[in-house]
């Protein structure tokens, strides 16, 4: 239903600026701001002490200066409730690298915090930190702010399309399918569709967007700062992760796992530290297991 309201509502959005737009494109996409949005044919007075320049623009078109400011203070909001969404979702991802120890300084990142009820804050003011010094690249010149906004689209399409790319060609008979499953016979033509897809879809970010000439202003930099992260984790990883690193820790409280629960577990073959007995059942002389339950591996230091 998410993915479906997004598709009906972005299809009527495009819609609706296609028919308010001004015919002439190059005075809405010309302007030195590089933000055809908002643009306006006169300057735009926002505070007694700040003036911007905004030439031609879709909103002000549409429905004046004052509509303009208007509909340009809800749409911050909604981008900053939209960044919220976002760092709690990449804080959350980060402390679990860093509870598994793959992140540097994990040790610093991963206590959770019982004052604040329960949430990673080292964590989470690490990537407000880290969003704020990448957020400044914008500052500096369009073709950087280019790059940073490409570098999500080609590092979420890299981290869709390995496991995807994984699954059809070595996990093939490893896989075992969710509740929604498309059958043999159509699961692994798209797979392949979706990877195309993707590999398009990063090939496409990196192309320079004023022609097939660029210059040091207008390059797309993608390239070179998808790059840097894909290499920089790579050697990471050959060089010292892969000595140490053993994959995701389990943190569950055995003490509070249902018989099904620790059956699925069995099952699934997974090790987890207080379910010895059910996960890997020990030969002993009497038969009983020595499993403590004591559920140690949910500690979080």
């Amino acid at each position: 239903m998410s993915i479906g309201s997004c598709w009906f509502f972005g299809f009527i959005i495009v819609i609706v600026l296609a028919a308010c737009i001004n015919p002439d494109l190059t005075s809405v996409t010309g302007s030195k701001f590089g933000q055809p949005m908002a643009q306006a044919s006169q300057p735009l007075v926002l505070c007694p002490r700040s003036r911007i320049n905004l030439r031609e623009q879709i909103y002000f078109d549409a429905i004046g200066k004052h509509g303009t400011l208007g509909l340009m203070s809800l749409l911050f909001i909604v981008q900053f409730l939209m960044g919220l969404s976002i760092l709690v979702a990449a804080s959350r991802q980060s402390w679990a690298f860093s509870r598994d120890g793959a992140l540097p300084f994990s040790r610093f990142f991963r206590p959770i915090s019982q004052k604040f009820g329960y949430i990673p804050l080292r964590t989470i003011w690490g990537c407000v930190f880290l969003a704020a010094i990448l957020g400044l690249l914008s500052l500096i010149a369009p073709a950087a702010a280019q790059a940073l906004f490409s570098l999500a689209v080609a590092g979420n399409n890299l981290a869709w399309g390995i496991p995807i790319f994984a699954r059809v060609v070595w996990g093939q008979k490893k896989f075992k399918p969710g509740p929604f499953y498309t059958g043999d016979s159509f699961s692994v033509p798209i797979a392949w569709v979706a990877i195309t897809f993707l590999v398009f879809g990063t090939l496409l970010s990196m192309f320079p967007v004023d022609g097939p000439d660029p210059t040091p202003q207008n390059m797309n930099y993608t390239v070179v700062i998808n790059s840097a992260v894909w290499l920089g984790a790579l050697a990471y990883y050959y060089i010292d992760a892969r000595k140490w690193f053993t994959g995701p820790k389990i943190t569950i409280d055995t003490d509070t796992l249902t018989e099904a629960q620790q059956q699925a577990i069995a099952e699934d073959g997974l090790d987890v530290r207080g379910l010895e007995d059910v996960v890997h059942p020990k030969a002993s002389g009497d038969g009983s297991g020595s499993g403590s339950g004591t559920g140690s591996d949910v500690k979080v230091v």
